[in-house]
């Protein structure tokens, strides 16, 4: 049903993109979680078209101008220039090269069609050649790999809060490693505490449409079966354990269970690339799905769109903190873990927090969004868990923010200044912050 519900909602709004189509976290309670992540895929994909169709875009005529949406192949090179990531111009989703500009295309891994790396030169409009590779000219859309470049997670010798591992995200090439973001990640506890990446105006279009790889563990979870420790009837049965079955019953619903929550969204990474580097576990951590869907997919489309509208450039940090607590059945609340290893230590905890830290250096502002992942917690509870003074219930300045923070079972929500945030949550480095981004 649900399904048939996706497929019914995105055929009639493709008809007419200027009809409004149901926001994601409307369907929090109706969709399942790969269901929600392919209604959100499209939904984004809808709205990028909308958006493609509403504007005007000068082209200058003189030089390259290449879409993200439409002029970028399959299986997509890993692009760069200048030494770094290639960009777009600002949040237009237009990628501008003046005439003889040189972009280097990448196919790390075994498989790949590309000698490895080459360069192409922009001609004009969508045309680039490439001496000794290309046969003449060619469009941009046609350098493509034979399969998907290979990324990689790879430890450090750098720590982070309480002596950490850092974990760095990104494609090698020609021996130089470009990071898409890293991770603060406790090996003994297999917990994600954050994640952190730019994200500045240039991301505000990205590719849609991209499909999402399988979550890969890489080295950081040995011998823990870390993708079934997700799955429903797992779930029950190790929440079970603690609670009793009854109750687990209750707490394990086909609504309510604990999906794989992207601390960086998928889309919080222009290119294909990029988005499929994200299905990492040191990027995810449990989460109840109606949360994943509502108040958590809400602050991450927003704020990227913000980000993007007002011009500044951050860095995010996007972690969790405390672990949640259920009701066993003698009415004792007791810590949640997904695994627990051969000497009885808790790992995987189901986080209490989650938070996204944005902050812009140049303009030292900053805000905390927090989100408590409970759904069954009381009213009550929830107050008594807010740990600072809320600035964005009945502010205007943060009218850009379209989300239901009052929502228990979609993630009860406030915002911190990041000094009264610190004072909790002791994660984060040290940065000067002056005001709130608002």
């Amino acid at each position: 049903m649900a399904r048939f519900l996706v497929a019914l909602v995105l055929t009639l709004a493709a008809v007419a993109l200027s009809k409004n189509i149901p926001d994601p976290s409307d369907l929090a309670f109706v969709l399942s979680e790969n269901d929600f992540e392919d209604y959100l895929d499209s939904w984004l994909q809808l709205k990028t078209e909308a958006n493609r169709l509403s504007t005007v875009f000068f082209n200058s005529q003189s030089g390259c101008t290449l879409d993200v949406n439409e002029d970028l192949g399959q299986p997509q090179p890993v692009y760069l220039n200048n030494n770094t990531y290639l960009t777009p111009t600002g949040a237009t989703g237009k990628i501008n090269l003046y005439s003889g500009e040189q972009v280097t295309i990448a196919c790390p891994g075994s498989k790949r069609s590309i000698q490895h790396p080459n360069t192409a030169v922009c001609v004009n409009n969508d045309l680039v050649s490439g001496a000794g590779w290309l046969n003449g000219t060619g469009t941009f859309s046609g350098l493509t790999c034979s399969s998907h470049p290979t990324h990689e997670a790879v430890a450090t010798n750098e720590t982070c809060y309480n002596n950490n591992l850092v974990i760095r995200v990104g494609f090698t090439v020609e021996g130089v490693f470009y990071p898409l973001y890293w991770s603060c990640f406790d090996e003994r506890r297999l917990e994600v505490l954050y994640v952190w990446y730019e994200q500045n105006p240039q991301n505000a279009v990205f590719q849609s449409g991209i499909n999402r790889p399988n979550f890969a563990a890489s080295t950081f979870y040995p011998g823990v079966p870390v993708d079934d420790m997700y799955k429903v009837a797992t779930q029950k049965e190790t929440i079970a354990e603690l609670v009793g079955n009854d109750l687990a019953n209750k707490y394990i619903t086909n609504r309510q269970y604990l999906a794989r929550g992207h601390l960086a969204a998928k889309t919080d990474f222009i290119y294909a690339s990029g988005q499929r580097a994200s299905f990492y576990f040191i990027n995810v951590a449990p989460q109840w799905q109606p949360f994943n869907a509502g108040n958590w997919n809400s602050v991450e489309q927003y704020l990227r769109a913000r980000i993007g509208q007002a011009g500044y450039n951050t860095v995010v940090y996007t972690g969790t903190f405390g672990v949640s607590q259920l009701r066993d059945e003698n009415d004792r609340l007791v810590n949640v873990y997904l695994y627990t290893d051969a000497n009885n230590n808790p790992q995987i905890p189901v986080p209490l927090y989650y938070y996204k830290v944005v902050y812009d250096a140049g303009r030292r502002l900053g805000t905390a969004f927090v989100s408590i992942n409970n759904p069954y917690y009381t009213e009550s509870e929830v107050r008594a868990l807010t740990f600072c003074t809320d600035h964005c219930r009945n502010n205007s300045a943060f009218s850009w923010l379209k989300w239901q923070p009052d929502r228990i079972d979609m993630g009860y929500s406030f915002c911190c200044t990041v000094d009264d945030f610190r004072r909790t949550v002791p994660h984060l480095p040290a940065f000067t912050v002056t005001g709130l981004l608002s």
